[in-house]
């Protein structure tokens, strides 16, 4: 049975897709830049994790004033995985996109899916409408659902053991998916 958030796909990319996402993903569990860096996160220190993440990223690390540093962490913890709508008012912070959130929540808990143009117009190539807007957590929360989608929908051998977070793994497949 197919999930609701991927009602309209196109069911033979989709098959497509769980095929060809093994060899789609080859070699991404020896990205030890991502690797040292998601496997450096520590469950007590989330400012510090928010920083591994920009820095992973390449982004310039924000020295946070400790009122908006103690916002953007219960933001962060209150957040419960697919909901972001909590985080919308974190897009109003200076320097602040839905990606950046993104790659944050997806070094703190490893279920979130990083936000990517390429992910989501290969979505909207398969069907699903998904745009990239990153001033838009709406944005941002439709594609968190597609790939939980894809998760649920997976067949038992459409997501390969890497050793990488499964929303890495989706959509690292869905950006280099033709």
């Amino acid at each position: 049975m197919i999930p609701v958030s991927l009602y309209g796909i196109d069911s033979q990319m989709c098959e497509r897709f769980y095929v060809e996402l093994s060899s789609l993903v080859s070699g991404s569990e020896e990205d030890l830049n991502y690797s040292n860096a998601i496997f450096s996160i520590e469950a007590d220190s989330l400012m510090q994790n928010l920083e591994v993440a920009d820095r992973w990223s390449g982004r310039d690390i924000i020295e946070w004033s400790e009122e908006i540093a103690i916002e953007i962490e219960m933001s962060i913890r209150a957040s419960n995985y697919p909901e972001v709508s909590m985080l919308e008012h974190l897009l109003t912070l200076e320097n602040m996109d839905a990606v950046r959130i993104s790659q944050w929540l997806h070094f703190y808990s490893r279920i979130y899916p990083i936000y990517s143009e390429d992910a989501c117009k290969t979505l909207t190539k398969m069907g699903l409408d998904t745009p990239f807007k990153p001033y838009d957590m709406a944005s941002y929360g439709l594609y968190v659902t597609r790939l939980e989608g894809l998760k649920i929908h997976s067949p038992y051998w459409g997501l390969p053991e890497i050793g990488l977070p499964r929303s890495r793994l989706l959509q690292l497949g869905l950006e280099r998916f033709n």
